[in-house]
């Protein structure tokens, strides 16, 4: 274990992080407007396919970044259009634009390219790494911090700025009114449904970077169900930060720690593979179930202190 103790090893646990981070944002403003997205997944998939796509026949990084950004944002007002105007379950609609997503990409996948499985044969465009001054040059964190990829520090700055957004803005405020309590919201004036197609369009662009992220910048091709389950996890970091976009970058963290150390583990390592492979969701599920004991507590100790002062 004494890869843990490297620089590459937490580099590599920032890089791990990205995918997740920006799936957990996504999740964060959707649920803080009182939505649940089980489409995320099949969100993330779809924008990871387009921006390959449009990158590799138009040869411009941009256009390729818009049009997953693109896919992103139709495919999360597809859910709030299903399930605001046409009152259709939401957690249905989240399955269908998972199997959607899953279909199409292949579909489409193989019709341009002949393969169900990458798009290796397209000269597809990748996001650069982006190296900082004078952080560059500190030993040990420089090389923890600097030459990640751009989506990684646009990430950051995306926990930062989200987490401004609703908590010290008056869209944030409507947000989280809205979620609280739509109908209260709707009798003081604040439109919900705008509201949460505000939420939508943000978390379509989180969706978009995130998926983009594994076929432009940790990969530089597409591959039939990338995703791979991130976008679930993401569900599960939104519940574990209570849908505070700081507290799911830190559970992000965590992911990323245990996706790396299984990554060194099987490198080193000469445990069961399988046995490995499932170690980040049974750390994750763990970090879950300790997190809810810690908030029964505090519940608990609470309620002894308000029944003490009476």
């Amino acid at each position: 274990m004494n890869f843990i103790l490297s620089a590459d090893f937490w580099f590599s646990v920032l890089a791990g992080t990205t995918p997740v981070m920006l799936a957990t944002l996504a999740a964060n403003i959707v649920s803080q407007s009182g939505m649940f997205n089980l489409g995320i997944e099949g969100t993330m998939l779809m924008s990871a396919l387009m921006g390959v796509l449009v990158s590799a026949f138009t040869q411009s990084l941009i256009l390729g970044m818009l049009a997953g950004l693109l896919a992103g944002i139709i495919l999360s007002f597809a859910l709030g259009y299903f399930t605001l105007y046409l009152e259709a379950p939401m957690n249905s609609v989240g399955v269908a634009i998972n199997l959607f997503s899953a279909g199409v990409t292949v579909f489409v996948l193989t019709l341009i390219t002949g393969s169900k499985v990458t798009s290796s044969s397209l000269t597809s465009l990748t996001f650069p790494a982006v190296h900082i001054p004078l952080i560059r040059d500190i030993p040990f964190l420089g090389r923890v911090l600097s030459g990640h990829n751009l989506i990684t520090y646009l990430g950051w700055i995306f926990a930062i700025g989200l987490t401004l957004l609703l908590y010290r803005t008056r869209l944030g405020l409507d947000i989280r009114a809205t979620g609280r309590n739509a109908v209260a919201a709707a009798s003081v004036g604040i439109p919900t449904n705008r509201v949460r197609f505000k939420a939508l369009l943000l978390c379509g662009i989180f969706c978009g970077f995130g998926g983009m992220y594994l076929s432009m910048g940790a990969l530089k091709s597409f591959t039939a169900n990338m995703v791979a389950g991130r976008g679930f996890l993401s569900l599960a970091m939104d519940t574990l930060s209570s849908s505070h976009p700081l507290i799911g970058w830190g559970g992000s963290l965590l992911y990323g720690f245990s996706e790396t150390v299984t990554i060194y583990m099987q490198l080193y390592s000469d445990a069961d593979l399988k046995v490995i492979s499932a170690f980040p969701y049974i750390f994750i599920i763990l970090v879950l179930v300790i997190a809810q004991l810690a908030r029964n507590l505090l519940v608990r100790r609470k309620k002894n202190i308000h029944l003490k002062g009476r």
